[in-house]
């Protein structure tokens, strides 16, 4: 009898491991999500790939394979790796929230693609950054037309369309830092990004819905637009001197930034912070092609 109540219990025992590693299969991070997720852990724990194998006793090539997205490990592989690093499995499990915010800022990679499809986001990031870039000049002179002739150089259909086409490329370009404060543990870089999104977008649609400063005075939004970009890129500068793992760039243009910041608050420098704004922008480029740099070194065969 008591041998048959052991054997009953076992069984009890082994189906709700099992269920418990079918549910969490299912709640897993999917590749390429998952093979990130598990180098940036690798970087925080400070082991080399050679190193963790001796840890968990599974291959290099294995965890090269698991880390480039090319296969979908078992959660026994994950588990085991988690155990070699320190970590639990919930590190690696999405809540529904997650997912959400994701797929609102365009950040749910599709599960069927390779690695290399984060690099071409990355890549788009940089291109649009170039695109905001050269877009701002052009909104500059036309915004300092306005300001000293009462009209707009190239007219106001023109101005409206560099100006909604400058929005999406600079969120198409902060898209990157909201990528890659995840890629990097950086969450004040990253929500500082989905903050430059929120702030540039929200500008950019008032410029355009009153084009002749109708509903607010042109003083007053002069005051809440230089207010709202000196938040910008103090929260942007701070995010970048929180950055870790990419040289002493993203420290250098933290300190720009926060300078760029602090002259845009005066509201009288913003003349001058404006103009230098696109120099910051620049720097935004050498941050996303530095980081696409690092990634593929501790990334091999990424494509």
């Amino acid at each position: 009898m008591l041998s048959v109540f052991s054997i009953a219990v076992s069984n009890i025992l082994v189906f709700l491991d099992a269920h418990q590693l079918q549910e969490q299969s299912m709640s897993l991070m999917k590749q390429p999500q998952l093979g990130l997720k598990i180098l940036e852990l690798r970087q925080q724990k400070g082991f080399t790939q050679e190193e963790l194998v001796e840890q968990c006793n599974i291959s290099v090539r294995t965890i090269q394979r698991i880390e480039a997205g090319e296969v979908m490990p078992r959660v026994y592989t994950v588990k085991t790796i988690l155990a070699a690093l320190d970590r639990d499995f919930d590190d690696l499990q999405e809540t529904a929230f997650e997912k959400k915010v994701k797929k609102a800022f365009l950040l749910e990679i599709d599960e069927t693609k390779n690695v290399s499809f984060l690099f071409t986001q990355l890549n788009l990031g940089w291109i649009a950054g170039i695109i905001s870039m050269i877009l701002l000049v052009f909104q500059l002179i036309e915004e300092t037309s306005y300001l000293s002739t009462d009209r707009y150089y190239f007219g106001e259909v023109f101005y409206v369309v560099i100006t909604a086409l400058g929005a999406l490329a600079f969120a198409l370009h902060m898209r990157s830092f909201v990528l890659i404060g995840g890629l990097f543990k950086a969450q004040f870089l990253k929500t500082s990004a989905i903050i430059a999104i929120a702030i540039n977008t929200l500008i950019a649609l008032y410029s355009v819905f009153d084009l002749h400063s109708e509903y607010i005075p042109l003083e007053a939004f002069a005051v809440i637009y230089s207010v709202l970009f000196g938040v910008l890129f103090i929260c942007m500068g701070i995010g970048l001197l929180k950055t870790n793992n990419l040289g002493q760039l993203p420290k250098a243009t933290g300190i720009i930034n926060l300078v760029l910041g602090a002259m845009f608050l005066t509201v009288i420098m913003s003349v001058v912070a404006g103009p230098a704004s696109i120099l910051a922008q620049g720097l935004y480029v050498a941050i996303i092609l530095r980081a696409i740099q690092v990634l593929k070194a501790e990334i091999p065969n990424n494509t």
